[in-house]
């Protein structure tokens, strides 16, 4: 893969694949970290990552191809640049441990058949109210997504807990963002696995997986 085009699926290694998905599962934390604390989440970014949900790419396919190309995921690739580079930032350990979390749910998940056949019965009938509304981000799709989390995700352990703000967790649009885009950072999560990640990967493959970061934000700016 050259720098200026990430997205070309015959040339994506395994180790750019993790990178790609690695960015997606922080862009989703920090989205969801952003409306924990501020009570706002850029939409654009939102957007890309709900609509995920909804995309199943291909053995074939660079995850890039999941949201729509890989500009949509540079906060992602921005913040786990800075959090692999040390940086200090006031919400690298939330942003750790909501991840954590996520990977840790998304492996059970995987191993939970019935808890997958839920998912998956409820997430077709949600995709059916998608086409029916014409967009992945409409009020009521996002509710759907965020009851369904509630009736899943939400019952398995370990529970993500989000805290910030009471201000802002109390209000029902910000909780029903906030499972919208957890339930993004779990397709994330998946797609890390898929490609070889795991809990172990961060710790041993650091400074290779933050090279891919680092191509894939100048592919951007090449762009």
């Amino acid at each position: 893969m050259t720098a200026s085009s990430p997205s070309n699926s015959t040339q994506v290694t395994p180790l750019q694949r993790r990178a790609i998905a690695l960015a997606a599962l922080t862009q989703a934390v920090y989205l969801v970290d952003s409306i924990a604390r501020k009570g706002l989440a850029d939409a654009e970014d939102s957007r890309a990552l709900i609509e995920s949900i909804f995309n199943d790419p291909s053995a074939n396919d660079s995850p890039a191809e999941v949201y729509g190309g890989i500009k949509q995921l540079s906060t992602g690739i921005r913040i786990s640049r800075e959090i692999l580079q040390g940086k200090s930032m006031p919400q690298t350990k939330a942003l750790m441990s909501y991840s954590a979390g996520l990977l840790t749910i998304e492996q059970r998940l995987n191993k939970d058949h019935k808890m997958r056949s839920k998912l998956g019965e409820g997430m077709a009938r949600i995709d059916k109210q998608k086409h029916y509304f014409g967009s992945a981000v409409h009020p009521s799709v996002c509710a759907a997504i965020a009851d369904l989390y509630g009736e899943t995700i939400s019952t398995m352990k370990p529970r993500i807990i989000v805290r910030g703000k009471s201000e802002h967790l109390s209000q029902s649009e910000n909780t029903r963002r906030v499972r919208t885009l957890l339930m993004a950072g779990l397709r994330a999560a998946h797609l890390w696995r898929s490609n070889g990640g795991g809990h172990l990967t961060l710790l041993l493959r650091r400074k290779a997986i933050l090279r891919e970061l680092e191509l894939l934000q100048k592919s951007i700016s090449l762009d």
